[in-house]
């Protein structure tokens, strides 16, 4: 063969496969646009409607001393209760419908359940019980449950190496929302707008964040992914259905999909291990946030300074759920949450010492830090536990069941034990015990999975 016969057959070569170079390019591009604008989207779902969930406190007060006064403090703290019950024990449902397809009328369902019954609140009238707690406890928080977990899969999905950061990111919009909504509804409620104007402000907030987020959460793109065996393949996880030419074909040729029969998650050990930490954790992982401000205040510390308190620790639960994320992106999901959730437990113990406002504000940073980290990773090792299996969206959302359960008894159980003398000592030790004892569990599944490795 003369050397321009060669020459010639190796330009074809190089001109056959300059197509697929000059497209790889662009085809990671979009991958990535579509990856990041759904971490956008759920941001702003998660800083709305989680954000205003747990804002409730500031609800508390305001209904304990004008709107419901007419109640007892316990049943009003059950409309909060209520609401974070749905939010979790919802996610099954939400997981579920996550996998079979139905992204999208599942966020547009819950999105509008939770405005409607928004605005409904503030139509509530005063001293009415019951209208408060249909609107706000039942509706808003079944509006919420339905957003809460299609919003962690559908990123889960979209990211393969940089998974637990991309949705530590999404859970820190629920920190800074709570700040937001907390000191917002505070101002207004306590100022010349009244409750219902203060309520129906929000709900517009609502609606504009709620419709960007939906307008934002895209799902992955198959007919965009890089061939496996690609050097420089997407940081985006590779699906099985080829695309269709529209949104609805999509949907639909994702309900067509295939449901791979797995055997059940409560046949695996460290999965029940998982259950078992996201209850014992739960029982005890909100007691702070619901009772340091009036343990501060009892103590003769500044009203105003316990009142920002909780903004700090949900601004430090924001760098908790974004910095422990990405490391354990590189060390392993379990690597850091085991130790990050033995220091939440510990530091529990701290909030004895919030009777000054040094101790206070140092318990709040260090506390909302692990208590963050608690939280944004426990999805992560959920999908490092059920790594590969077909009906992901299922188990996380399985997962989340526990937490809900230990969320809705968590903090009457707390209320008990305190008493009505509030004997401080003795809550303090069971909420910091009980979370003690949840990341001994997952301290267990990572002593088994390394004498296993």
């Amino acid at each position: 063969m003369s050397s321009a016969t060669v020459g010639e057959s190796a330009l074809d070569r190089a001109r056959s496969t300059l197509p697929a170079m000059a497209t790889e390019g662009p085809k990671r591009g979009r991958l990535e646009w579509r990856a990041w604008s759904t971490v956008v989207g759920a941001w702003l779902m998660q800083f709305c409607v989680v954000g205003i969930v747990s804002s409730y406190g500031v609800m508390q007060t305001f209904y304990a001393q004008e709107y419901l006064s007419n109640v007892s403090d316990s049943a009003i703290s059950w409309i909060g209760t209520v609401q974070l019950f749905f939010m979790l024990a919802l996610s099954p449902i939400g997981g579920l419908l996550l996998d079979r397809g139905y992204l999208r009328q599942t966020l547009v369902s819950g999105s509008l359940f939770f405005v409607v019954c928004q605005f409904l609140l503030s139509l509530a009238h005063a001293h009415q019980y019951y209208q408060v707690f249909l609107s706000q406890g039942l509706g808003m928080g079944i509006g919420v449950g339905l957003i809460y977990m299609p919003t962690f899969g559908i990123v889960s999905q979209h990211f393969k190496q940089r998974r637990a950061l991309a949705i530590g990111i999404v859970a820190s919009g629920s920190s800074l929302g709570t700040v937001v909504f907390s000191i917002a509804l505070n101002y207004m409620l306590n100022g010349s707008l009244g409750f219902g104007w203060s309520i129906r402000v929000t709900s517009f907030m609502s609606v504009a964040l709620l419709a960007l987020g939906n307008i934002l959460i895209v799902k992955p793109a198959p007919a965009l992914l890089i061939p496996s065996n690609s050097t420089s393949a997407p940081d985006t996880a590779t699906l099985r259905a080829e695309p269709s030419t529209t949104k609805g074909e999509d949907d639909a040729a994702d309900r067509q999909l295939p449901i791979i029969v797995t055997s059940s998650p409560l046949l695996d050990k460290d999965y029940v291990l998982l259950l078992a930490m996201g209850f014992l954790f739960g029982l005890g992982q909100w007691f702070p946030s619901y009772y340091v401000q009036i343990y501060a205040e009892q103590h003769g510390v500044n009203s105003q300074l316990s009142f920002y308190a909780l903004a700090i620790m949900n601004i430090s639960a924001m760098f908790g759920r974004v910095v422990p994320n990405g490391l354990a992106d590189r060390w392993g999901n379990i690597e850091v949450y085991v130790p990050c959730t033995l220091c939440a437990g510990a530091i529990g113990f701290a909030m004895l010492g919030c009777g000054t406002a040094y101790g206070l504000v140092l318990f709040t940073i260090f506390y909302g830090f692990f208590f963050g980290t608690g939280v944004s990773l426990y999805l992560p090792v959920v999908h490092t536990l059920c790594a590969g299996k077909a009906d992901m969206g299922k188990r996380m959302g399985i997962a989340l069941f526990p937490v809900g359960v230990a969320s809705l008894i968590g903090n009457p159980i707390n209320g008990a034990i305190l008493g009505s003398s509030l004997t401080w000592w003795k809550g303090v030790t069971f909420a910091s015990t009980t979370m003690l004892a949840g990341a001994a569990c997952m301290a267990a599944v990572l002593f088994s999975r390394v004498r296993s490795a």
